[in-house]
């Protein structure tokens, strides 16, 4: 029972760290979007996070792929 306990409260704080980077991700992508279309533009659906590169944050890659799909539409 110990076990099983300790195995959720490991899976649980996992989760609210990938939501974290998840809402990270979003914010940023929001942000790039804006900054090639303006701020009075519909934001599309946010894409699926990539995974982050050592030395980047989940924020400032959202911001490359907000502006990338800026760029494209």
């Amino acid at each position: 029972m110990k076990y099983i306990l300790l195995a959720l409260t490991c899976l649980l704080t996992f989760q609210a760290g990938l939501y974290a980077g998840d809402a990270e991700f979003k914010k940023g992508f929001e942000e790039g979007y804006k900054i090639e279309k303006g701020d009075l533009v519909i934001v599309p659906i946010t894409p699926i996070r990539p995974i982050t590169p050592i030395g980047s944050t989940d924020y400032r890659e959202g911001i490359k792929a907000g502006m990338l799909a800026g760029k494209k539409k």
